[in-house]
């Protein structure tokens, strides 16, 4: 009785484990929050690179094909745009 007890009390105080987002998953959630159909949870071939003022440019493609643009400003605003 005591060794269930003490078992009730550890999964009680066991917090749940928190799931790590990859970054495919970060990019596409940024691009469906934009308002931009993506077809999936996860985006692929992503590419990145940093301006000359410090903008960080991600373009990636969805799974449904579509291909997207991400810019994240030096002060940290962020712009999604289609590329055609």
């Amino acid at each position: 009785m005591k060794h269930l007890l003490l078992f009730m009390a550890m999964m009680l105080l066991a917090s749940p484990a928190a799931e790590a987002v990859s970054e495919a998953q970060d990019i596409a959630a940024t691009i469906l929050l934009r308002g931009y159909d993506c077809g999936g949870r996860q985006v692929s071939q992503i590419s990145k690179h940093t301006d000359s003022r410090g903008n960080q440019v991600i373009q990636a493609t969805c799974p449904n094909g579509t291909r997207y643009q991400i810019n994240i400003s030096a002060d940290g605003r962020v712009s999604v745009t289609p590329l055609r």
